[in-house]
């Protein structure tokens, strides 16, 4: 849920996290596939499981955000054909430390990054574009640097898929 205040305290921890593109252009949660990021807007975590305060050290809810890319690459994501971009969050009020990091509260994007091969050729100006309005610094990412494992080259064969199914219907 995205609310209005709640400012980042200056203890807010940072870590990293993958978002998609929706449809929409807004940052989407990879897991949560309903739930968008809205610009200008800080996120509150909510339990989408059991209802209760997130997060909460017995669940798994909450903003998530890895310590640093490295954990964040060997994190399996979800396979879905938009935009993927990997960047850093604050995470501040109540914060959770688990096993892959952290659990936030609240939580706001503090920079993007757009991985290249995942945008159908010429989009890539149009997503990084619409991502300004976030009000943080967006650039571009190559999936070698944003995945690692069997999520990378699943990636990958998604995206050349898409770009040749692309190719065929112009």
């Amino acid at each position: 849920m995205a609310e209005p205040g709640a400012l980042p305290r200056a203890d807010a921890v940072v870590g990293w996290r993958y978002w998609q593109v929706a449809p929409s252009g807004r940052l989407r949660s990879v897991t949560q596939r309903r739930i968008e990021w809205p610009p200008g807007r800080v996120m509150r975590a909510t339990c989408v499981v059991a209802g209760h305060r997130a997060p909460d050290e017995r669940c798994d809810c909450g903003v998530h955000g890895s310590p640093d890319l490295e954990t964040l690459r060997q994190h399996g994501l979800c396979l879905a054909e938009e935009p993927l971009v990997v960047g850093r969050v604050a995470l501040w009020g109540k914060v959770v430390r688990d096993h892959e990091g952290w659990r936030g509260q609240y939580g706001e994007p503090v920079h993007l990054s757009v991985v290249r091969e995942l945008v159908l050729d010429g989009e890539l100006d149009g997503v990084t574009a619409g991502l300004a309005a976030y009000g943080v610094p967006v650039d571009t990412m190559a999936l070698a640097d944003a995945v690692a494992g069997v999520t990378a080259a699943a990636l990958a064969y998604q995206a050349m898929a898409a770009q040749a199914s692309r190719t065929r219907a112009e």
